[in-house]
């Protein structure tokens, strides 16, 4: 694991969950408030997006996560 990537989780803040909430909702995984907490509702809609991407779905923001995330984004 890189030392500059640091897996979000529930109980998570900042930035990077902001970041996280804004990409699933508007993905359609993601319906509650964009706050930059990691409560139950972010890591429900992780695991959604993990399911619908065939990742591990443990509810954790880990590097597939995240890089499934970016190819939505950058393709």
């Amino acid at each position: 694991m890189s030392k500059y990537f640091v897996p979000l989780k529930e109980g998570s803040t900042g930035d990077a969950v902001i970041m996280i909430q804004e990409n699933l909702k508007y993905l359609g995984f993601y319906f509650g408030s964009i706050n930059g907490v990691f409560c139950q509702n972010t890591k429900a809609a992780v695991i959604k997006f993990q399911k619908h991407n065939t990742i591990p779905a443990d509810g954790v923001v880990g590097i597939a996560t995240r890089a499934a995330l970016v190819r939505y984004f950058w393709n």
